[in-house]
């Protein structure tokens, strides 16, 4: 596959970052993940180092976009013990999601690089929701290349605890009726559970309650990062 020349830099900086861009893509709306494929950064500017944003961004947006990266940085360190440092591009509107195929409101590709669209950058809730991915996703190997270490459901489920994305599958409410149905291994599975949005709140639902599950066996989430580094495999 041919990189598009505005991926060759950020490349360079290393054969994990490649292999995290190979990962199946796991984001907010993983069931669209794969229809948007490798990303791009087409009319964006760096606003500081790892953090590209729409070139059309008003001064007060990116303010405000560097705030909730920073808020998304401390509240999963204070849930996992660490945050990954990770590169964002962001856009603020319609034409840059078009310019970029920024389809999904948000996708982390392995532990490197996290995009998200327009929708999404104004939610404070997916910055959380995806550095959460990217953290666990940096204490395997290659960013989990090729790793089974972390089934799909619980790294969905992980992220939904922790920001409270999407709301109706992080309520513990939701978790009071017996959850029926398979948990996706990983995202070919989920994208055969979730073929639309509808569809794939259940699933984020039962990741999440399955997790609560683990934990309420006495696990702690701070202890993820220790485990995967360790080579355990979870749950």
């Amino acid at each position: 596959m041919q990189l598009h020349t505005k991926f060759r830099p950020w490349f360079r900086r290393g054969a994990v970052r490649l292999a995290g861009v190979t990962l199946v893509l796991i984001g907010v709306m993983a069931v669209q993940a794969a229809a948007q494929g490798l990303p791009t950064r087409r009319g964006m500017a760096q606003a500081a180092p790892g953090l590209w944003i729409d070139a059309a961004a008003t001064g007060a947006e990116i303010a405000a976009i560097r705030d909730r990266i920073a808020a998304a940085s401390v509240k999963v360190a204070g849930r996992l013990g660490a945050a990954q440092p990770v590169e964002w591009w962001i856009c603020t509107t319609r034409a840059c999601d078009s310019a970029n195929g920024m389809k999904a409101r948000g996708i982390t590709y392995g532990a490197s690089l996290i995009t998200l669209n327009a929708n999404a950058g104004r939610d404070p809730g997916v910055y959380v929701h995806e550095l959460t991915h990217a953290t666990l996703h940096g204490a395997l190997p290659l960013g989990g290349l090729f790793s089974t270490a972390l089934p799909l459901w619980f790294d969905e489920g992980v992220a939904v605890i922790l920001s409270g994305e999407p709301p109706a599958a992080a309520k513990k409410a939701a978790c009071a009726k017996p959850q029926k149905g398979r948990l996706p291994q990983n995202a070919r599975e989920f994208n055969r559970m979730a073929p639309n949005a509808k569809k794939a709140l259940p699933v984020y639902t039962r990741s999440a309650c399955a997790v609560r599950d683990w934990m309420a066996e006495g696990n702690r989430l701070r202890d993820l990062l220790p485990m995967l580094r360790a080579g355990r495999r979870l749950p």
